[in-house]
C-alpha cells in the first residue's frame, strides 16, 4: 500500500497537508483486458464472473470504508499543486 503526505494548495492559495492512501496515479492510457479473441459464449461467461467479481471488491471497500468512517473521504488532487511529497510504501 502507498501513502502519501504532501501539502496541497488549492486554486484560492489555501494550503493543507495531507496523508492519502494512493488508489490510482495521473496517466494517460485507457487500460482494460483485451478480450478480442472470446467467442460470444465465452465472453458471456466472462461478463458475467468479472461482474460478480468487480461487484464483491466494491461491496468489500464499501465495507472497510464504513467501518472507519471514511465513506466520504474519496479525494482526488491535482499533482501540479502538491508539494513536499513523502512516499511510505506500508
Amino acid at each position: 500500500m502507498k501513502l502519501l503526505e504532501f501539502t496541497y494548495t488549492k486554486a484560492d492559495g489555501s494550503k493543507s497537508n495531507r496523508a492519502l492512501v494512493e488508489l490510482s496515479q495521473p496517466n494517460s492510457f485507457i487500460e482494460g483486458i483485451d478480450i478480442t479473441s472470446m467467442d460470444e459464449a465465452e465472453f458471456a461467461e466472462f461478463s458475467l464472473e468479472m461482474s460478480d467479481l468487480m461487484k464483491s471488491k466494491q461491496e468489500a471497500m464499501q465495507a472497510l470504508l464504513a467501518k472507519f468512517d471514511l465513506k466520504h473521504n474519496y479525494r482526488r488532487f491535482i499533482p501540479a499543486q502538491m508539494s513536499e511529497i513523502t512516499t511510505n510504501y506500508i
